[in-house]
Parts: C-alpha cells; sequence; structure tokens
C-alpha cells in the first residue's frame, strides 16, 4: 500500500505539471520529446504544488488530498477547452536529424549501461535510509513534520515556530512536497518521500540529454550525460535530500530554455517557460534569486548585442520574462518581509562599496578554495579542470555565436557568488568550506552543457 500511496503522489505531481504545460505551450509544436515533457512536468508539478499548498495555508484551509487535488481538476478543464481551439503560433522543432555512426554502437551501449547504472545506484542510496543528513532534517524536513501533524502550515508557524529553526527565510517548495508525499502515503515515511530526489536527478540528466542532442547526435550528447551522472558529488546530492539538486535542476531547465529562446524569438513559450523554471528556483532556495538575476542581466546582454534585430515585441518579451519570475516570487518575499524571516548567516551583509573595499582580502581565500574543487578529483573527477582548461584554449570559441551567453551567464553566476563571500559576514574559510562545493552542484549542468558547446567542432560521433 505504501508503494501505491507513493505512485499515486508521484502520478500526480507529473499531472499537475502536465498541466501547467499545457497552459505554456497550448497546442504549439514545440518538438519536444516526451522524456523532456516528463522531467518538466515533474519539476513543475513540485513547485505548483508547494505553492498551492502555501496559499490553502494562508486561507486557512487544510492539507488534504481533496482540496489539494480539486484545483488541478478545474484546471484540467480549462486545458480541454483551450485545446481544442487552434493554438496562436507553433514554435519550430528542434533540430534532432543528426544522424549516429552505427560503427560505435558498443560505445553508444556501454553510455547507456553506465547512466541506468548509476540512477539505479541513485535510487538504491536514497531508499535504503531515512533522511539523516544534518541540514536536510534541521531545515527541511522538520518543517515538512510539523506541517503534516499540523494539517496545514500553523498560524504561529512565521511569527513563532520558524525562527527556531536554521534559515527560517528558506522557501518552502521542498519541506510542502515532502508534507504532500507524507499525507499521500498517510505516514512519516522517511524513506520513501527521499524518492523526490533521485527523480530530480533523473529529470536533469534527461534535460542535459536533449539540450545536447539539439545540435549534436545521440553518441555525443551521451558523453556529457554520462559525465555529469557519473561526478560523484553531484549524483551524491540525489541520495541525501538537501536541495541544491533540485535547485540545479530548475536552474539548468531554466538557462536551456532561455539560450533556445536565443536562438529562435519565435519559440515565446520556451522564454515563458525558462521565466517560470527561474521563479520556481527562488522558491526552492534564496540562490534561485541570484539565478534569477543572473537570466535576466543575460537577457538584456543578449538584446544589447542584437540591438539593431531587436523589436518592440523582443522588449515586451523580456518584460513578460521579469513579470513571470515577479509573479511567482513576490508573495513568498512580501511573507518573509511581513514576518521578519532574516536568514541566520546573510542577514546581516553590508553591500556597501566601503564594505567591499574593507573585504578585498577575502579574494585570497576564495580563489584558493575554488583552485581546491578545481582539481579535486574525488568529488568532480577531471570536469572542472578540464573545463578550465579548454576555456583557456579556447578562450575565443567561448565569446563567440551562441556559447558566449552560457560563458557570461557563468560568469555571472560565479561573480553573484563572490560577491556573496565577500559581504558576507560569516568567517570567509568556514564559510567556504562548508557551501562551495555545494554551490558548484547547482551550476555544473550548465557548465557541463557549456564544455559540450564548447568542443562540438572538435568531436565528431
Amino acid at each position: 500500500m505504501a508503494l501505491l500511496n507513493l505512485s499515486t503522489a508521484i502520478l500526480f505531481i507529473i499531472f499537475a505539471g502536465a498541466n501547467m504545460l499545457c497552459l505554456i505551450f497550448r497546442r504549439a509544436d514545440t518538438g519536444l520529446s516526451m522524456a523532456e515533457k516528463l522531467a518538466m512536468a515533474y519539476g513543475l508539478g513540485i513547485g505548483f504544488i508547494s505553492l498551492e499548498m502555501l496559499a490553502l495555508s494562508l486561507l486557512k484551509m487544510r492539507f488534504t488530498f481533496f482540496n489539494i487535488a480539486a484545483p488541478w481538476l478545474v484546471i484540467l478543464i480549462a486545458n480541454v477547452i483551450l485545446l481544442s481551439k487552434k493554438a496562436p503560433g507553433h514554435s519550430i522543432k528542434p533540430d534532432l536529424s543528426a544522424k549516429d555512426d552505427s560503427k560505435i554502437l558498443v560505445l553508444k551501449i556501454v553510455l547507456q549501461a553506465g547512466i541506468a547504472l548509476e540512477i539505479f545506484y541513485a535510487f538504491f542510496r536514497a531508499l535504503i535510509k531515512p533522511i539523516e543528513s544534518y541540514d536536510a532534517v534541521a531545515i527541511y524536513a522538520i518543517k515538512s513534520k510539523i506541517f503534516y501533524l499540523a494539517g496545514i502550515i500553523p498560524s504561529d508557524y512565521f511569527t513563532a515556530l520558524a525562527k527556531h529553526f536554521p534559515h527560517p527565510d528558506y522557501p518552502l517548495n521542498i519541506p510542502l512536497i515532502e508534507t504532500f508525499i507524507y499525507l499521500t502515503l498517510a505516514s512519516l515515511n522517511d524513506a520513501l518521500v527521499k524518492i523526490v530526489f533521485p527523480l530530480y536527478f533523473i529529470g536533469t540528466l534527461a534535460m542535459l540529454y536533449f539540450a545536447v542532442r539539439r545540435f549534436a547526435n545521440s553518441n555525443y550528447a551521451l558523453i556529457f550525460t554520462f559525465m555529469l551522472a557519473t561526478i560523484p558529488q553531484f549524483n551524491a546530492y540525489a541520495c541525501n535530500a538537501y536541495i541544491d539538486l533540485p535547485l540545479a535542476f530548475y536552474c539548468f531547465t531554466s538557462a536551456i530554455f532561455l539560450f533556445e529562446y536565443f536562438r529562435d524569438r519565435t519559440r515565446i513559450h520556451f522564454m515563458v517557460l525558462s521565466a517560470v523554471m527561474a521563479a520556481l528556483a527562488g522558491w526552492t532556495k534564496n540562490e534561485g534569486l541570484m539565478y534569477c538575476a543572473a537570466y535576466i542581466v543575460t537577457m538584456i546582454i543578449y538584446f544589447a548585442f542584437n540591438l539593431k534585430k531587436s523589436s518592440v515585441k523582443d522588449i515586451i518579451s523580456a518584460l513578460l520574462y521579469v513579470i513571470i519570475i515577479a509573479a511567482i516570487s513576490v508573495p513568498w518575499l512580501l511573507i518573509k518581509k511581513i514576518f521578519g524571516l532574516v536568514n541566520n548567516d546573510m542577514g546581516l551583509m553590508d553591500m556597501s562599496p566601503a564594505s567591499l573595499v574593507n573585504n578585498i582580502y577575502k579574494l585570497g581565500p576564495i580563489f584558493y578554495e575554488f583552485q581546491k574543487e578545481l582539481f579535486g578529483p574525488k568529488k568532480w573527477n577531471i570536469f572542472w579542470a578540464a573545463a578550465a582548461c579548454i576555456f583557456i584554449i579556447r578562450i575565443k570559441a567561448a565569446f563567440s555565436g551562441h556559447r558566449r551567453y552560457v560563458t557570461i551567464t557563468l560568469f555571472l553566476i560565479i561573480s553573484g557568488y563572490v560577491l556573496a563571500y565577500m559581504v558576507s559576514p560569516i568567517d570567509i574559510r568556514f564559510f567556504l568550506a562548508k557551501t562551495w562545493s555545494r554551490f558548484l552542484v547547482q551550476f555544473l549542468p550548465i557548465a557541463v552543457y557549456w564544455l559540450a558547446l564548447m568542443l562540438k567542432d572538435d568531436i565528431d560521433l
């Protein structure tokens, strides 16, 4: 019964996310594969179900499966009506016509087997024990248990309870979806609830494969999917119930569809999807808002480079991107402001120019820690060292064509973290040692995608 109830929870999450995809795309021919749609439906379903549960609590409505499911039945009816009408436009299918060389069929089989083994092992490690990692319990799981036992976010949670936990200002996406799974299981099953995380792992691998597949054949895409799947630090986060991998999924999916929109600005649906995923990154972890800012700046830079080709419609699209992010993000930001929820560690940040000048000494420890991770094969294999070498060797290519915007995005993300380290009141060496390896997980899929773009002209499979 537990497995049946768990399956019900996962299927409902995908059902909810599929409805959101239908609202975004309607009948537009996106050319997306079924695997991509399932991955995105899973991420969207989690994000919007948790947002719905926050809204239910604010309306003083208890968490029951009926209360959560009812609005989605209304959305389903709306989608049926919308799908019965002709869509206003159609997106162009990505080019998946690259052919595979049958001579290296063995390579494909080996790569597929390796990826499948990593996925199986991720599920095995995630489900053999309950949530037990310190932050996963203290920051997220304890909140989900409170919500489940109360049947709602308690009325005094924001005014009293939240301030007794580390990082009271952290968004509630993952705690609330864990509550939803507890609710469906009708028990506090701390082992089965961890299925959320390896499913994000599969989703991220699927999104990377098809992102690379748009400009290369399947063998090439499998190589980079295998590369990501086998990085120890990345697949470890599919098992420990930390939320850096879910954040990586949202940030990567948002970035990919922003880049696809840059390729062809008729794909307005891709831009909308990118904005939604970016906003859900902000609803997953505070760092997600920094990614939102990075993507907005990347879009501004894109239009600056293409000013002569830009139209009023493009400007409206850029404004729509910001509006969508704000519409999803602002409610939680207002709740934090109203109830005075401040981050224990980052709430005292001083971003004044004087503070930055005074903290210039932090650059030494920051770059020292960066190089430790760069040459840390135990966690990253040789990925970061290889990426650094390719960047140095092909720096001109990194800032040309479509690669330019991926490179700029990565630089903006890294710069955002450097700035955060500079202004943080926490001891810099302690802060770096505890967080930088986690932060790298968050944008690792984007970096792997960047490497695939950089090597495309040199590797022909």
